[in-house]
Order: structure tokens, then C-alpha cells, then sequence
């Protein structure tokens, strides 16, 4: 879906470079979760987003799926999916796919060979292998869907966030500025105490649920001149 595809989550914005996070309480984090989101262009509903994610022991799995609206609908369906492990309060992928139903023969299939710091990308037909980063540095790599949740575990902290993000087709660095909005943000979940890690770009914001460990509760991306929207509307589970 050429509109749900420009998303930098589904986000690039996303664990950070240590130093600059601060973990939250084990307790914090979850361990089971459904989320849903309205997905909007310029303020209009084109679609929906349902986000499931579950942890069992040090493993954790994270399911997306993208429906359109409307004329939106005819563009099929997309999924992402994330699985990895939960280490030292943080998100480390291990395998991560995007697909379109309209266009099973485009899929994105991502390998993260930690043993041998190299992420294999399956690429339509193609193959691809870049390497990963090593030591600390390993610790800011996500992908793109494990990035909107890894704060559940480790909370932002300071103004700047650098990290790597793996899309699918490349793994990018990426540096996000970040600050406390003085505004509650209101939305069909409920009204909720933000903060907004913007890219400095100007292209992706990020808003996380203070009071929901994190939550990611929306997100704003700048693309051709039109504004998209990602805005929660119902979480259950713990």
C-alpha cells in the first residue's frame, strides 16, 4: 500500500546509543498488547493499523497489519512482522518482514546475524548483506517495526537520540530531537502526557505515552507537501 509504505513504523523512529537512555522498571514493560491506530492523510481517515505484540520469557513478537478505507481498500492489505529477544532491557531483532498482499513477489525479509554482525536483506528477489554495528553501537539497531515499542523498555533521556534502522532495504542512521510537551494530547484512547522525538529533518515525529510506559500514541510524517497521521485509538492488554 503506497501510502501506508511511507510510514517511518510501522517509523524510522527506535532504541538509542547508551548514555543517552534511561531504563524503566522491569515491571514497566509489557507483556501482551493490542494497539490500535487511525491512519489519516491530511486530517481525512484512509485507514486502519493494529499492532499485537507479546513476550514470552526473552523472546518478544510484534504484528502489524494495515488495512485502507474506501478507494484506500483496493490497494490490499500490508503486514509487518518483528521477532528477536529482549536483552538488558532492550529490543534486539533478530527477523523482520514487510509485506503487500497486492504484491506478494515484493516482500522485505530481514536476517540480523548478530553472531557475525551482518544483516542479510532479502530484497524483492535480490540478496543483500551490510554489516551491523558492533560493541555499544549494536545497541541503537532496530527495525522498523520493533522501533516504534523498543521505548516500553528503554525510556528516552536527553535531547538528542541517535540509532540505526533496518526498513528492508537499507539499515540508516537516523538522529531524533527530543522534548516534553507541556500540552496533554487527546485522542480516542484517552488523553495522555507526551514527549515528541522529532528527526531533524522535519520529516517524522514521534509521540510516546509518558503515562503508558512509552506507548507509542502517534506519529506525524511530512511527505510531498501532505501531512500523514498515525493516531491511537484503543489499547488492551498489559
Amino acid at each position: 500500500m503506497p501510502v501506508l509504505n511511507r510510514f517511518f513504523p510501522q517509523l524510522a523512529v527506535i532504541v538509542a546509543l547508551a548514555g543517552l537512555l534511561l531504563a524503566p522498571s522491569l515491571w514497566a514493560a509489557p507483556k501482551q498488547l493490542t494497539v490500535t491506530y487511525d491512519l489519516l492523510q491530511q486530517g481525512v481517515s484512509i485507514g486502519t493499523i493494529k499492532d499485537q505484540l507479546s513476550v514470552s520469557g526473552v523472546r518478544y513478537e510484534i504484528h502489524s497489519l494495515a488495512e485502507g478505507k474506501g478507494i484506500y481498500k483496493l490497494m490490499g492489505e500490508r503486514t509487518l512482522s518483528s521477532q528477536g529477544q529482549v536483552i538488558s532491557n532492550n529490543l534486539r531483532p533478530a527477523h523482520f518482514e514487510s509485506r503487500q498482499s497486492k504484491h506478494p513477489n515484493k516482500a522485505l525479509i530481514s536476517e540480523f546475524d548478530w553472531a557475525k554482525k551482518a544483516l542479510n536483506m532479502q530484497i524483492k528477489d535480490e540478496q543483500e548483506t551490510v554489516p551491523l554495528p558492533k560493541n555499544e553501537q549494536a545497541k541503537s539497531v532496530q527495525d522498523l517495526l520493533s522501533v516504534m515499542y523498543c521505548w516500553m523498555w528503554q525510556a528516552p533521556k536527553g535531547k538528542q537520540i541517535s540509532l540505526d534502522v533496518a526498513n528492508g532495504k537499507k539499515l540508516s542512521s537516523h538522529r531524533f530531537v527530543v522534548t516534553e510537551e507541556k500540552t496533554p494530547l487527546v485522542t480516542e484512547a484517552g488523553t495522555f502526557n507526551v514527549i515528541k522525538l522529532a528527526d531533524a529533518e522535519g520529516e517524522k515525529t514521534l509521540y510516546l505515552a509518558k503515562d503508558k510506559g512509552y506507548l507509542p500514541v502517534k506519529l506525524v510524517v511530512q511527505d510531498d507537501g501532505k501531512q500523514m497521521e498515525q493516531v491511537i485509538t484503543s489499547i488492551t492488554g498489559q
